[in-house]
């Protein structure tokens, strides 16, 4: 009895005559002659093949090849030089009937080697880390939770297995601003207000930044919030309101220094608003009213004051210089008659000398004299 087998081009075949492999086949038509025949049949388009060590031995050696990978090991199958078959550590065997074929084997302990769109899907996920760090971040490199380095801007893959877990974290190095709002303090004066602060901080360090907190925005937030509960104890309502800029300066002091030890930068501490109560609110605008009024109250009796000796400095120079007073009567009487149109003054001949004096005349200019007449006797 025979029978008669079939295989393609791709195919290859191991007979079995009662359960054993006694003859391998390659492509086309044979005939086979025996009792309790059978076959397995492999395409080698599937590289990657198993069998049991009975049927590898009546394979030809140049049909197949065996690879070992080390724990630390892999390799990718390469056939007309497209990546085919990812291979993890064991031994594996692959057929080898097409002579464009090859192995990659790749150390995981060394750089992963550029990755293409085609080793990269086909390199599972669990095997690598990729990031892509941008101009604006820094990367952290961790390995088994140990930060190995820190990455710069551009695009990072690396090896990752049971023996050197890799983890990568990005940190934004950018400056940012945060709002600290509605923080009830009390001053020394007992007097309890609101106060919103604005914090412009950045990451200096990402080394510290990432392994001295765990939050790098709530770190600022607390240093700032404490700094200022600090200040505000030790000053009256007064202090604080005429010193801003002193508190400014307190708490560029207090947090500074403290928010470098854990690898951030702060540029700049502000006080952005100040609420007070209601009532404090009326008698605070009470006070400022009778300032105002007291100080413009001084400045009218300081003016009344210098009107009043400038009008006795008047007086004096005038009391030394009759002339000068009199001059000063012309010209009111001057003014007086532009307001009303007309002035006439009525004077007789005894009040002229008083109204002109002879100074005011000229030298040698005698004013007219009354004519006397005397009685004639004898009429």
């Amino acid at each position: 009895m025979f029978k008669i087998i079939h295989l393609r081009l791709e195919d290859r075949a191991v007979v079995l005559k009662n359960g054993l492999p006694f003859r391998a086949l390659g492509p086309g038509r044979h005939f086979v002659w025996g009792f309790g025949l059978s076959t397995s049949v492999w395409n080698t388009d599937e590289l990657v093949f198993r069998a049991q060590p009975a049927v590898r031995a009546v394979l030809p050696r140049d049909w197949f090849a065996e690879l070992e990978l080390g724990p630390r090991e892999r390799a990718v199958l390469v056939k007309d030089g497209r990546p085919l078959v990812f291979l993890r550590p064991g031994v594996h065997r692959y057929w080898t009937v097409d002579p464009t074929l090859r192995v990659r084997r790749f150390d995981v302990e060394q750089p992963l080697p550029e990755l293409t769109d085609e080793l990269g899907a086909l390199i599972p996920k669990r095997e690598i880390v990729e990031a892509t760090v941008l101009e604006s971040e820094r990367g952290l490199l961790f390995v088994q939770g140990k930060l190995a380095r820190v990455l710069e801007p551009g695009r990072h893959a690396f090896w990752t297995h049971p023996e050197a877990e890799v983890s990568v974290s990005k940190l934004d190095m950018r400056a940012d601003q945060d709002a600290i709002v509605g923080q009830e303090l009390m001053t020394r004066d007992k007097v309890t207000l609101r106060l919103t602060l604005t914090v412009e901080h950045a990451v200096a360090d990402p080394v510290l930044a990432a392994t001295a907190v765990a939050n790098v925005r709530n770190a600022v937030y607390l240093l700032v919030q404490l700094a200022a509960r600090d200040y505000v104890a030790g000053v009256t309502l007064d202090q604080l309101l005429e010193g801003r800029d002193a508190m400014t300066r307190h708490l560029m002091a207090e947090v500074a220094p403290k928010a470098l030890g854990f690898g951030v930068r702060v540029d700049r501490v502000g006080v952005k608003d100040v609420v007070l109560p209601g009532e404090m609110k009326t008698l605070l605008n009470r006070v400022i009213e009778a300032e105002k009024a007291a100080a413009a109250n001084v400045i009218l009796r300081r003016e009344e004051v210098a009107a009043t000796r400038q009008l006795a400095n008047t007086v004096r120079v005038m009391e030394q210089s009759p002339i000068l007073l009199r001059l000063k009567e012309l010209d009111a009487l001057k003014e007086i008659a532009e307001s009303i149109g007309e002035v006439r003054l009525v004077v007789g001949a005894d009040n002229m000398k008083a109204l002109l004096p002879a100074e005011l005349l000229g030298r040698g200019l005698a004013l007219p004299s009354a004519k006397t007449h005397e009685p004639t006797s004898g009429q």
